[in-house]
């Protein structure tokens, strides 16, 4: 009896390991395409925690990308399978990015997913993400307001988000691309 189960818990664990070498190949960090004052650049990001211990209430924010530790953490993780179809998913917490409204300077929350409009975007071949329910806005890092965070070495930085005006002149902090390790 003994060496079947020895047996079991070996294919148990290469099991876990495939599945989640697989999660990990799906998903992607949303990640600001101009670093601005952060070398590592910057990713959404759940506000107020990091890795699977971020408060999915806070919703999301700029913050330093993780992929320099060589992985892409629980907050920052989006399903890549469902970015070209408009829909923003982190998947470890199972929940989507969705505007606070259809208006100007709606923040970006976390919510079950649903395809309700405000769920539904578009990362345009210029790098712009917009809301297909209101198209002349994109996800925006502010320009002004930053802040430091406890961890990281140099320390992490973080930047609030929201839906502003698309405008070409404000590239840095509009266009965005797709990074998968």
């Amino acid at each position: 009896m003994k060496p079947f189960f020895i047996l079991a818990v070996a294919f148990l664990s290469t099991t876990s390991t495939v599945v989640q070498s697989a999660e990990t190949e799906n998903i992607a960090e949303v990640m600001l395409a101009a670093s601005l004052d952060e070398s590592r650049g910057y990713c959404l990001d759940i506000a107020g925690g990091k890795g699977a211990l971020a408060p999915i209430e806070r919703g999301l924010q700029a913050h330093t990308c993780y992929n320099y530790t060589g992985e892409i953490l629980e907050d920052q993780g989006f399903d890549l399978s469902l970015i070209s179809k408009g829909v923003f998913r982190i998947s470890y917490f199972d929940v989507c990015m969705s505007a606070s409204s259809l208006e100007q300077n709606a923040s970006l929350q976390l919510e079950e997913c649903n395809s309700s409009e405000t769920q539904q975007f578009e990362l345009k071949d210029n790098g712009q993400l917009s809301l297909n329910g209101a198209p002349n806005l994109c996800v925006t890092v502010d320009g002004e307001n930053k802040k430091e965070g406890r961890g990281g070495t140099p320390v992490h930085v973080m930047r609030p988000v929201s839906l502003q005006l698309c405008d070409d002149s404000k590239s840095d902090y509009q266009q965005w691309i797709i990074k998968s390790l």
